[in-house]
């Protein structure tokens, strides 16, 4: 996807400059919104930090344009060795964690470790492609905004100098973390607890250990000390904690030298593994909080500025990721006139289920972490299932349309196994198709060979998605394609291999593909165990915003995301 130069006088200003807001900046400028995004850090953050990326994430960051250089900087989980105690050197325990193999409807199957200082480097880079840059060194004061007004009133401060300044925008995003100033200045509480439990973690190149794997000494509900490698060679991440973690470490400088004072005690002894060189330290309070809501008129809460949690299960960074990507193609259409300002409605509908069943999920894997001998719970270490965000579903949304059928409640992280997909559920992915188009019709990939439904599917419209199979009379499209603006919908023909077309002629300004599913997965994704459902529209984000019988019924659910017509 090309980066075109569309610097304009911005639209939405985004406060705080961490993967989230990052995110929510990149995908709009993908969809030609000019924005400005600052941060109160006169620099980037130092270290890895958030640094587990989980499937669906990955999904994301293909659809942003950053995948490539973000997995070449990843890495697998690898290994988990436990020690006994003490002597800190006999393997007590070895848990290794599978990484599975990708499957045709799921490419990215697994977590990896990616630090956050290289994430939020790359997403910059990419933003820059654009003409925008982080303005560093500003921070957000005040900001009013008033009963049917179209803009937002903010006094920023430039904190070298002390000057205030003062801008309208449209809409504003608070992306600026768990002491969010937006979201205090709105006036929503942070329901939840801040708990005893504490963690210290740093990162340091190190002397003495084995890069292939992570290293846990000890036990959460005493004291407990892991190191896993980086993507850098001789640099490990620290954790340090427990539940007597208090006793060693009670002011601020016993947590700047706390690695260095605790490393010897902490491994069982050893001598062999030493400190080479401190690049960060810092402390982490198990805060697990929520905003009840995420927006209030033209103000949107996103990532840690709306909900905190336990950094187990590492879902902080993932779910504010998340959140950016469900509201930039909202508020995308809504700036562009192509959508009633109704439809920012659902960022609410649709994120808080899933954060609140998240903040369920994280802080029961934090009590698990601190029982005692959770070491030998095999369990504790996994971060698959629910973790890796592919079953995250918006089934409830009010603008999903499944096929007139009531919907069945399941989990917001999950539909019952063996369901096919519906509508709210993330799109799978689907290799080998064979593009069938005649030249010069509008193109949606450029691939000129067999390419994957995820190269097809792109942030900026909806694609509708045409099964060619069981459809009496022929498919005659050329009334619903004429509908719409290829820059708001696309439409996918996938036909099985062999089949003979039952296409009607279509004009080839109208935004249509044709593919040949040469391996079947297309089908076998989409079409297994349900025989009635030919047409699927998939959203901007990937998800099935509907699942329908006939290509006449999109203009239900286009209806409910862009208006009357």
């Amino acid at each position: 996807m090309s980066s075109p130069n569309i610097k304009q006088s911005p639209k939405v200003l985004i406060v705080g400059a961490g993967p989230t807001g990052l995110t929510h900046a990149l995908a709009l400028l993908h969809h030609g919104i000019p924005v400005r995004i600052i941060d109160k850090n006169p620099a980037p953050i130092h270290g890895q930090r958030g640094s587990g990326l989980h499937p669906r994430t990955f999904e994301i960051l293909e659809s942003l344009g950053v995948l490539d250089e973000v997995w070449k900087l990843s890495h697998s989980i690898g290994k988990v060795k436990i020690y006994k105690m003490p002597g800190g050197t006999e393997i007590e325990k070895e848990i290794i964690n599978p990484v599975p193999n990708p499957t045709p409807d799921v490419p990215f199957p697994s977590a990896r470790l990616h630090g956050q200082n290289h994430l939020e480097r790359i997403l910059t880079e990419a933003i820059s492609t654009y003409g925008y840059s982080v303005e560093r060194g500003i921070e957000l004061k005040t900001f009013e905004q008033q009963e049917n007004s179209d803009v937002v009133h903010v006094t920023l401060c430039h904190l070298s100098s002390g000057e205030t300044v003062e801008g309208s925008y449209a809409y504003l995003i608070g992306a600026d973390g768990g002491k969010s100033v937006v979201r205090k200045q709105l006036g929503l509480p942070f329901v939840g607890e801040t708990r005893e439990e504490r963690l210290i973690l740093g990162d340091f190149v190190m002397e003495g250990m084995n890069e292939q794997c992570v290293h846990v000494w000890g036990e959460m509900s005493d004291l407990s000390l892991m190191a896993r490698p980086t993507e850098t060679q001789g640099l490990f991440t620290l954790h340090l904690g427990g539940a007597n973690l208090n006793n060693y470490v009670k002011t601020e400088s016993d947590i700047e030298k706390s690695f260095e004072t605790l490393l010897k005690p902490a491994t069982g002894g050893r001598e062999d593994i030493k400190i080479k060189e401190k690049i960060w330290v810092g402390q982490y309070r198990f805060n697990i909080r929520m905003a009840p809501e995420f927006s209030k008129g033209r103000v949107f809460l996103a990532g840690d500025a709306g909900h905190v949690h336990s950094p187990t299960g590492g879902q902080g960074l993932n779910t504010g990721v998340h959140d950016s990507y469900n509201l930039a193609w909202k508020l995308a259409l809504v700036l562009k006139n192509q959508a009633p300002p109704s439809l920012l409605s659902t960022y609410n509908i649709e994120r808080v289920p899933i954060v609140s069943e998240m903040l369920n999920i994280t802080t029961e894997l934090m009590l698990k972490t601190f029982a005692r001998n959770a070491n030998q719970d095999s369990s504790t270490f996994d971060r698959g299932g629910k973790l890796n965000l592919l079953g995250v579903n918006y089934r409830f949304s009010p603008i999903v349309i499944d096929g007139g059928e009531k919907q069945a409640a399941v989990s917001p992280y999950g539909g019952a196994p063996g369901d096919h997909v519906r509508a709210g559920d993330r799109a799978p992915d689907a290799p080998g198709l064979l593009p069938l188009d005649k030249p010069g019709d509008v193109g949606i990939t450029d691939e000129p060979h067999v390419t994957r439904l995820f190269k097809i599917l792109d942030l900026r419209w909806h694609i509708v998605l045409i099964f060619e199979d069981n459809i009496p009379g022929g498919l005659k499209l050329d009334s619903t394609t004429a509908m719409y603006s290829p820059e708001l919908v696309r439409f996918v023909v996938v036909r099985q291999s062999g089949q003979a077309s039952h296409t009607g002629t279509v004009n080839s300004t109208a935004g249509l593909k044709i593919f040949e599913d040469t391996q079947g997965h297309a089908y076998k994704a989409y079409k297994s165990n349900d025989d009635v459902s030919n047409v699927f529209v998939i959203r901007p984000d990937g998800y099935v915003g509907a699942r329908l019988k006939d290509i006449k019924d999109v203009r239900t659910y286009f209806q409910g995301v862009f208006g009357d017509e």
